[in-house]
C-alpha cells in the first residue's frame, strides 16, 4: 500500500494554465473579429502596405459581412500557403506551463524578508506594533500601525502557520497574475495601490456604519465595523481574487499516476485558501473591504489594457512579406471597451457574490449573540446584593407619568416570587426624592404598593425639601446606597429612562458579566447615556458622591462620566476599565421635560438601539 501510494503521489505534477495580457493587442475569439475585405481580394501582392494600413477598415462593411457569413473559416484558413505565422496570431491565449514556486518569485520574496525584519523589531520590544482596527486610526490616528501591521506576524504558533498560509497563497497568485498584467513591475503597482486602498477604504466603512449610522439610522448601525481588526494579508488576497476573475476560466491541473489529473478552477482554489483565514476570526468587514477594492481594481486594470495601442494589425505589418494578402488588407476590430467591461464586470460580480455568502455564514458563527444565565451572573460575588438601583426623580413640568413606566420596565424582568440566594434574590431598588411635594411620587408609590413585585423590589426613601439642585441630589443618593447597602454594583438611573425591553435586560446582564471576564478590574459598566445606566462598584460610587461636590462647574454626569474614563486625578485607577455596551439599552423619554434648565433633547434622540456614545474609543472596553 505504501509503495502504491509512492508512486501515485510521488510522481505528482502541478500544471497551471496561464493567460497572455488581457490587452486588445493580441486578437482574441471573444475580444476580436478579422474581417476581410472581400472587395480587395484580388489585389497584387506587392501592395503598399503602409497606404493599406491608413484605408478605412469599414469600406463596405455591409457587403463584406454579408459575404462573410457564407464562408467557411476552417476551410479559408486551409488555403493559406504559410500557415505558422496564422498559428502565432490566431493561436489561443492561454499556455500552460509546470507550476514552479522555488525559487520564491520576487514580491513574495521581499514580503518574507520585510515581514521578518518588523516582527523581529516588535518581537524585541522596538517597536509596538498589533493588529489595527479604524477605532484607533480615527482616534489615534495610529497610520504607521495600519500600514504595517499587515506585514506583522506575533510570535505563536497558530499566527506563524496562518501567515506561511497566506504567503503561500499571495505566491500563487504572484506566479498567475504576474504574466496576465504584464509584469513583475506592474504587478508591483497593482498591489501598492491594493494596499493603500484597502487601508483607506476600510476606514471609511468603518466610520460610515459606526459613527455615521449610529445615531442617524441605527438599523443600518454594526459596531464590529469599528472594531474589528486585520489579519496579516488577508484582505489583500480577497481583493487579489476578484482581480484574478479576469482569466476567470484558467485552471490548475493536477497530474498524478500514469495519466490521471485533476482539475479545479484558480478562483475556487484561491477562495478555499483564503477561507482558511475564518479559523481564526472573524474578518468580514476587512474582508468585504478586499472585495470591494479587488472589484474597483479588476475595472481600472481592465480599463487600461483595453486602452493599449498595440493593435494585432500593427504586428501583422511586421511580419514577414508571406503572410497572406487577405490578412494583410483586412482590420482586426477589438470589441468595444464598454463591452470589455461589462464582460470584465460579470465576472468580478459572479466572484463576488460566490464568496459573499460563505462569508455572512463563517461570520455569523463567530458574532452570534450568547446570553448569560441567571445561574453565571449569581457567581460573581457573595454580597448581599448584587446590584442595588438608585432612581432619582423630581417633579416635572406637566407631572408626566415617566417614573411609573420606568419601574415597570425594570421589575416586569424580575420574577413575583425569587427563591432565596437566586440573582433576582440580590436585586433590590430605592426610589430616591429630596422633593416634599412629587405627585408622580406619590401616584407611583400608591400604585406599586399594592404589586407583588413593587413590595418585593421596591423601596421608597423621601428627603424633605423643595429645592432643585441635581447636583445635591446625586451626590446624597450615591452616598446613601454605598453606606448601607453591602451590594457589587450601585447603578443609576433617572427616572426618564426604562430599559428597552426584556431581550435588552438580558444583554444588560450580559455584558456586566462579560465585563467581570475580560476586565476584572473594571470599575464601571455603562449601559445608556447621560446620567443613567451607570454600574458603580461601590468604592467608585462613593468616590463620586464627594467629587460632584468639589467640581460644582461641571455637570453631574459628566463627572461620573469622566471619573469612570480615568480622566480625573481622583480616578486614576479607572483608566482604560470602563465597559460599555455597543448599543444603547435604556431610552430617553423625558425629551421636553428635562429638569436641566440648560439642556433640550429631541424625540427621537437617545433611543433603543442607538450607538453607545463612547462606542468606538480605543480607550475604553465596548462588549
Amino acid at each position: 500500500m505504501s509503495d502504491y501510494l509512492f508512486k501515485v503521489f510521488g510522481a505528482v505534477r502541478i500544471v497551471q494554465e496561464v493567460s497572455r495580457p488581457t490587452s486588445p493587442g493580441l486578437p482574441k475569439n471573444d475580444e476580436c473579429t478579422t474581417i476581410v475585405d472581400m472587395a480587395k481580394q484580388q489585389a497584387p501582392i506587392s501592395i503598399n502596405r503602409k497606404m493599406s494600413k491608413r484605408k478605412h477598415g469599414r469600406k463596405n462593411s455591409f457587403y463584406v459581412l454579408k459575404q462573410l457569413r457564407k464562408l467557411n473559416k476552417l476551410k479559408q484558413l486551409q488555403q493559406y500557403t504559410h500557415s505558422s505565422s496564422l498559428v502565432q496570431i490566431y493561436s489561443n491565449s492561454k499556455s500552460q506551463k509546470s507550476l514552479c514556486l522555488w525559487p520564491l518569485p520576487t514580491i513574495t520574496r521581499y514580503t518574507i524578508l520585510f515581514s521578518f525584519i518588523i516582527s523581529t523589531l516588535n518581537f524585541l520590544g522596538l517597536f509596538d506594533f498589533t493588529c489595527s482596527s479604524p477605532s484607533f486610526v480615527i482616534h489615534r490616528l495610529e497610520l504607521t500601525n495600519l500600514f504595517i501591521s499587515p506585514f506583522l506576524c506575533l510570535p505563536s504558533l497558530q499566527n506563524i502557520i496562518l501567515f506561511s498560509w497566506n504567503v503561500l497563497i499571495l505566491c500563487l497568485f504572484e506566479e498567475s497574475l504576474t504574466h496576465m498584467v504584464g509584469g513583475t513591475r506592474r504587478l508591483v503597482q497593482i498591489l501598492a495601490c491594493i494596499v493603500f486602498s484597502v487601508c483607506t477604504i476600510r476606514q471609511a466603512i468603518g466610520y460610515i456604519f459606526s459613527k455615521s449610522t449610529g445615531w442617524a439610522v441605527p438599523s443600518l448601525f454594526f459596531s464590529d465595523s469599528l472594531h474589528e481588526c486585520n489579519q496579516g494579508l488577508a484582505p489583500f488576497l480577497f481583493a487579489l481574487v476578484v482581480v484574478q476573475s479576469l482569466n476567470i476560466q484558467d485552471k490548475y491541473i493536477f497530474m498524478y499516476g500514469s495519466n490521471s489529473k485533476f482539475t479545479i478552477r484558480k478562483v475556487t482554489l484561491q477562495i478555499m485558501m483564503c477561507l482558511v483565514n475564518y479559523t481564526v476570526k472573524s474578518i468580514l468587514w476587512w474582508s468585504l473591504t478586499g472585495l470591494l477594492t479587488g472589484f474597483i481594481a479588476m475595472i481600472i486594470i481592465q480599463t487600461l489594457l483595453a486602452h493599449d495601442k498595440n493593435w494585432a494589425s500593427e504586428e501583422l505589418y511586421e511580419k514577414d512579406d508571406a503572410v497572406p494578402v487577405e490578412i494583410i488588407m483586412g482590420r482586426y476590430r477589438p470589441l468595444p471597451l464598454w463591452r470589455t467591461l461589462q464582460a470584465a464586470v460579470k465576472k468580478g460580480l459572479l466572484v463576488v457574490f460566490a464568496t459573499l455568502p460563505i462569508l455572512l455564514i463563517c461570520n455569523g458563527y463567530y458574532t452570534q449573540e450568547r446570553l448569560v444565565d441567571s445561574v453565571s451572573l449569581n457567581q460573581l460575588s457573595y454580597d448581599r446584593y448584587l446590584f442595588t438601583f438608585v432612581i432619582m426623580t423630581a417633579p416635572r413640568r406637566g407631572n408626566p407619568s415617566f417614573l411609573s413606566r420606568t419601574l415597570d420596565s425594570y421589575v416586569k424582568n424580575w420574577p413575583e416570587n425569587p427563591e432565596s440566594g437566586s440573582l433576582y434574590d440580590r436585586i433590590h431598588t430605592l426610589v430616591y426624592t429630596h422633593f416634599t411635594t412629587h405627585l408622580e411620587y406619590d401616584k407611583a408609590k400608591a400604585m406599586f404598593e399594592n404589586t407583588t413585585r413593587g413590595r418585593r423590589y421596591l423601596k421608597w426613601i423621601r428627603e424633605e425639601g423643595n429645592t432643585l439642585n441635581q447636583r445635591s441630589h446625586v451626590s446624597k443618593a450615591l452616598s446613601l446606597a454605598a453606606d448601607n447597602f453591602q451590594s457589587t454594583y450601585i447603578a443609576l438611573v433617572e427616572d426618564d429612562f426604562p430599559v428597552c425591553g426584556t431581550k435588552e435586560w438580558r444583554k444588560i446582564e450580559s455584558v456586566i458579566y462579560a465585563a467581570n471576564i475580560k476586565s476584572p478590574h473594571h470599575c464601571g459598566v455603562f449601559v445608556g447615556t447621560g446620567g443613567s445606566g451607570l454600574f458603580l462598584k461601590p468604592k467608585i460610587a462613593k468616590l463620586a458622591s464627594g467629587l460632584l461636590l468639589k467640581y460644582p462647574n461641571l455637570p453631574p454626569d459628566i463627572i461620573i462620566q469622566q471619573c469612570l474614563l480615568g480622566n480625573l486625578y481622583e480616578c486614576r485607577e479607572c483608566t482604560q476599565t470602563l465597559v460599555t455596551s455597543k448599543t444603547l439599552l435604556m431610552y430617553h423619554i423625558g425629551y421636553n421635560t428635562s429638569t436641566s434648565v440648560d439642556r433640550s433633547y429631541k424625540k427621537n434622540d437617545f433611543q433603543c438601539g442607538w450607538r453607545h456614545p463612547f462606542n468606538g474609543d480605543p480607550n475604553v472596553i465596548t462588549l
